[in-house]
């Protein structure tokens, strides 16, 4: 059986799509940008997403979220990473991510799932 092939590389600087929240606070984290540092593919034909992501975020991004960043101490989790989905994630080098990043970044982090609604079609 052939291998699905994986949408992004280590190394790729990508961008969380609206809608994403911390599985573990529940806090949004649309437009979060990382840089893929491992790629792990599943073959478990149950698994809906292939492939999950290892992301190392960015100097911004972990700036811009430190109080995050003390709840994530307190329970002994990394904050400077986080394992996603292909479908949680797009190339930030891409029209959409480059639009996204133009259009959102500068809105209150509350209203950036919202807008980015407005890009779903384009």
């Amino acid at each position: 059986m052939k291998q699905a092939k994986n949408k992004f590389s280590v190394g790729d600087v990508v961008i969380v799509n609206g809608g994403m929240v911390d599985p573990d606070f529940g806090q949004e984290i649309s437009g979060w940008i990382g840089t893929v540092e491992k790629v792990r593919h599943f073959d478990d034909a149950g698994f809906i997403h292939s492939f999950m992501y290892k992301v190392r975020w960015n100097r911004e991004t972990l700036a811009d979220n430190s109080v995050l960043r003390v709840s994530c101490e307190e329970l002994g989790l990394d904050f400077e990473t986080m394992q996603l989905t292909e479908n949680d994630l797009s190339l930030c080098s891409s029209a959409r991510g480059k639009k996204f990043i133009k259009h959102c970044l500068h809105l209150p982090k509350r209203k950036r799932a919202y807008s980015y609604g407005d890009f779903a079609f384009s």
